[in-house]
């Protein structure tokens, strides 16, 4: 019951996929595994490894602030 109401919340709270089907590859499951940790700028060139960036942009601690520090991962979008 709470995973149906909090998809009405959270549209892409879970993955929505046949994650056996024989289209899914490994590598699919571990893209966005990875990007729950904050991976980003995936470098699709093999479906055996991936590339990644983790937190790019992030502020060290001392950066952080009471009002910021729970905000920080959202970026801001470009002007």
């Amino acid at each position: 019951m709470r995973r149906a109401q909090m998809s009405r919340v959270a549209p892409y709270g879970e993955i929505r996929d046949n994650t056996i089907g024989a289209e899914v590859m490994p590598i699919d499951m571990l893209r966005a595994k990875l990007s729950f940790f904050g991976a980003t700028h995936f470098d699709p060139r093999s479906d055996r490894w991936v590339r990644i960036c983790m937190y790019a942009g992030a502020p060290y601690p001392e950066e952080l602030g009471p009002d910021t520090a729970d905000l920080w991962v959202y970026p801001e979008l470009a002007q």
